[in-house]
C-alpha cells in the first residue's frame, strides 16, 4: 500500500475524529481524550507536550494517526499516547509504519525509550499483539488500574 507519513494539520480534525468514533475498542470517555488532545495540538503551535503525525494514501485520505510526547523530568523518555488506524485499513501494515516513523523521529533526536500504555481488557488483545510485533516488552503491569478486573499495562521500546 502507498501511504505517506506528514504532520497533522487542521484540515485532517475532522477526519481524525472520525476514524476515533469508527473504532469500537474505545469508550466515550476515550474518545473525548483522544480528541481533547487533538484539539490541543492544532489550538496551540506552541505546546510543547503532545505531537501528531498522520498516515494519508495517495489520494491525502487520512488512514491512521499517533500521538506522542516527552515525558516531562525525564531525559530522553517519550510516551505513545495514541496510535489509531481506519478500521477500513486495520491490518494492512499502517499502525507498523507509523511506529516505524516515530521510532526513527526519536532516534534522530536522541531518545532512549518509548512508553506505551494498554488495559488488560480483552478488547484490547490486539493492541497486546500489535505492541509486542513492533518490539514493545511489557515491563509493568497495575492490577485493577482502571477498574476491577482491568489493569494496565504498560510496555517499552528501545530507541536509542
Amino acid at each position: 500500500m502507498n501511504i505517506n507519513i506528514r504532520k497533522v494539520l487542521s484540515s485532517d480534525r475532522d477526519a481524525i475524529i472520525s476514524i476515533v468514533n469508527r473504532n469500537g475498542n474505545f469508550t466515550d470517555e476515550e474518545k473525548d481524550c483522544a480528541k481533547e488532545l487533538l484539539d490541543i495540538y492544532l489550538g496551540n503551535p506552541e505546546q510543547k507536550d503532545y505531537n501528531f503525525f498522520c498516515a494519508v494514501d495517495k489520494g491525502e485520505k487520512v488512514i491512521g494517526y499517533i500521538c506522542y510526547g516527552r515525558i516531562p523530568l525525564t531525559e530522553g523518555a517519550y510516551d505513545l499516547y495514541w496510535i489509531v488506524v481506519d478500521p477500513l485499513y486495520q491490518g494492512k501494515g499502517i499502525g507498523k509504519v507509523l511506529v516505524n516513523r516515530l521510532e526513527s523521529v526519536l532516534k534522530d533526536i536522541g531518545a532512549r525509550m518509548l512508553l506505551a500504555e494498554t488495559s488488560s481488557k480483552p478488547d484490547y488483545y490486539k493492541t497486546k499483539i500489535f505492541y509486542e510485533r513492533n518490539g514493545f516488552t511489557e515491563i509493568a503491569r497495575i492490577k485493577d488500574f482502571y477498574k476491577i478486573g482491568d489493569d494496565k499495562m504498560i510496555y517499552r521500546k528501545e530507541v536509542s
